[in-house]
């Protein structure tokens, strides 16, 4: 697959990220150190998520950085992301000065652009017809959905849908559901079981495995985190994976806010000079592009 093209599937995934706070009970250690004792209740961790996610309407990056791993040669690009809650987020990514990227989603529909693909159209969806079941399969695993609750705006209760385990040094919450193609996955939210501040991240991976037989699809890995204001702790660096296409992507967000005045023109799509639109539920039987089996995230 080509670079650019991996960009779309990593950064829809979920341009993800953990976020947490220290103010509930069940996260009272200093360090991050093994425990033997009795796990926290399943509501209290939900409850805990749900609260974090609740300080949080939307974040920015200002300057964000990408690097792309899907060959011998990393691809760096440079750009901003945007995203306010409830499925508004905009992200670009530039390289030589020159725009490569561009991803969006609003409340109707969602959409991308890659200068390098061939042909280089630009794609959408309406949600209308991806919850019809008009779109049956994508070149990555995805649902807008999912890129939410990794971003940290969540929400992600109630706790009677998780299951959760857990052991010395972390819990997994634990979510089965089925794909608008029929597969069942689970969704996995892993945690560390002590508090973290700063560059430490609370929450550290998010997953996505195929039910059966447990196989990775995707998944987001938070290395380093940075406390904004009303105490989010949110990500700073994280590396996202997807392993069918043998493809990593790392990112830096610097530059980064919550809860600012955003425009909401961003979260429009506008028809770009000498680009095809095309519409992903008209040419999903067909397109080249659809050709890489994907699953949607329930």
């Amino acid at each position: 697959m080509r670079p650019f093209a991996i960009i779309a599937g990593l950064t829809l995934l979920a341009i993800a990220a953990g976020c947490a706070n220290t103010r509930w009970g069940f996260l009272n250690r200093e360090r991050d150190r093994p425990m033997t004792g009795p796990p926290p209740a399943k509501e209290d961790v939900v409850a805990y998520l749900n609260n974090n996610a609740g300080r949080i309407q939307s974040f920015r990056s200002d300057d964000l950085q990408i690097t792309v791993h899907a060959g011998a040669i990393p691809v760096g690009l440079s750009g901003k992301l945007m995203t306010q809650k409830p499925l508004h987020f905009r992200m670009s990514g530039d390289a030589l000065g020159n725009r490569v990227v561009d991803l969006g989603s609003n409340d109707q529909e969602f959409w991308w652009w890659i200068s390098k693909d061939d042909p280089p159209d630009q794609y959408y969806c309406s949600y209308k017809d991806m919850q019809d079941g008009r779109l049956r399969s994508l070149p990555f695993p995805f649902q807008p959905q999912w890129i939410m609750e990794t971003l940290g705006l969540g929400p992600y209760g109630p706790a009677e849908k998780y299951e959760m385990d857990h052991d010395e040094y972390h819990l997994r919450l634990v979510e089965r559901g089925r794909s608008p193609q029929g597969r069942m996955v689970r969704k996995v939210i892993v945690m560390k079981r002590t508090p973290q501040k700063a560059p430490n991240p609370q929450v550290v991976q998010y997953l996505l495995l195929d039910d059966a037989t447990g196989q990775e699809l995707c998944s987001a890995h938070i290395s380093r985190a940075q406390q904004l204001a009303g105490g989010a702790l949110l990500p700073q660096r994280m590396e996202l994976r997807w392993p069918a296409a043998k493809a990593r992507l790392d990112m830096t967000f610097n530059g980064a806010a919550i809860n600012t005045s955003l425009p909401q023109t961003a979260f429009l799509r506008n028809p770009m000079p000498g680009v095809r639109s095309r519409d992903l539920a008209q040419i999903f039987d067909s397109a080249p592009l659809l050709r890489t089996q994907g699953t949607l995230n329930p």
